[in-house]
């Protein structure tokens, strides 16, 4: 009985804990709000790409802290394939042009599985990849017209 006290504290010790980060990250994010945004680039119901943007970072940034935060070393609650295809996504609305290595080394997981899984989104047809004109061992990335409009529905739909 004393062995489950214990175990319980710790589980309140890492919730408190998690706690307390959320609410620096949500700081963090409200305070990244105010960045201006250039002219939107994508406006889909009467929600233009700065809002969409926004949107995306902030659940971006809610991704990896919830990773990080609830990582017990399994691997369980990461969402790579998401964070790539998100990531990728906040670089189109942006106009910046992204490598796929890039992409990879952001995801947080071993390059030779993020590739895979871009291999598979581009196979799927989430993902284009474009070769660099001035340098033909990098190839660019982007979110394809049907991705980016399915990930445009889904931050809508974010209160």
């Amino acid at each position: 009985m004393d062995e489950v006290r214990v175990e319980i504290a710790a589980i309140r010790s890492v919730l408190s804990q998690a706690s307390e980060k959320m609410e620096a990250l949500n700081g963090l994010i409200i305070s990244s709000g105010s960045q201006v945004c250039a002219e939107p680039v994508l406006a889909n119901d009467n929600m233009d790409s700065c809002e969409l943007i926004r949107r995306a970072e902030k659940m971006l940034k809610w991704g990896r802290f919830k990773s990080e935060t609830l990582n017990f070393g399994s691997g369980l609650f990461t969402d790579s394939c998401w964070n790539m295809c998100l990531d990728t996504y906040i670089c189109d609305l942006k106009g910046t042009k992204v490598t796929v290595s890039s992409i990879a080394h952001g995801s947080g997981i071993p390059m030779t599985t993020a590739m895979r899984y871009i291999n598979v989104m581009a196979e799927e047809g989430m993902l284009e990849k474009s070769p660099n004109p001035s340098d033909n061992r990098m190839i660019f990335l982007s979110t394809s017209m049907t991705c980016k409009a399915k990930i445009s529905t889904i931050l809508r739909q974010l209160g």
